[in-house]
């Protein structure tokens, strides 16, 4: 029986990999259909937003999720919470979004999968 542990433990992996810009370990964990909605309202697939990762359109420094909430029904996990997200700018900077969010996690073929994510920015 999966835990809000196990499904944290896949969340701190998602994130890890996400600012390693690690392709297999995204590949592995964003199920094929995922949908990336970010604050700014603009969405992405899973191989849109693997690239802009790659790419460093997005380049994660740090995302830290203070708050987690997380809830399991069968295959299905929602994650909702606060986050923070340390981005690269192309000046060198950096530039922290202050965020709410919720992310869904499926359990398909044995295997949990990211599938959603809609965030939304805290007003400074």
């Amino acid at each position: 029986m999966t835990t809000a542990a196990d499904i944290r433990a896949l969340e701190d992996r998602r994130c890890k990999a996400m600012v390693a810009k690690d392709v297999a370990t995204m590949n592995e964990l964003f199920a094929d259909d995922l949908v990336y909605t970010h604050s700014n309202a603009i969405v992405d697939s899973k191989q849109s937003y693997i690239d802009g990762i790659v790419a460093k359109k997005w380049d994660y420094k740090a995302i830290e999720m203070p708050v987690q909430d997380i809830r399991i029904s069968g295959d299905a996990a929602l994650v909702t919470g606060q986050v923070r997200i340390t981005l690269g700018n192309p000046d060198g900077g950096t530039r922290t979004i202050n965020g709410r969010f919720l992310n869904v996690w499926l359990k398909r073929a044995g295997k949990w999968q990211f599938c959603a994510w809609q965030s939304t920015s805290i007003p400074a």
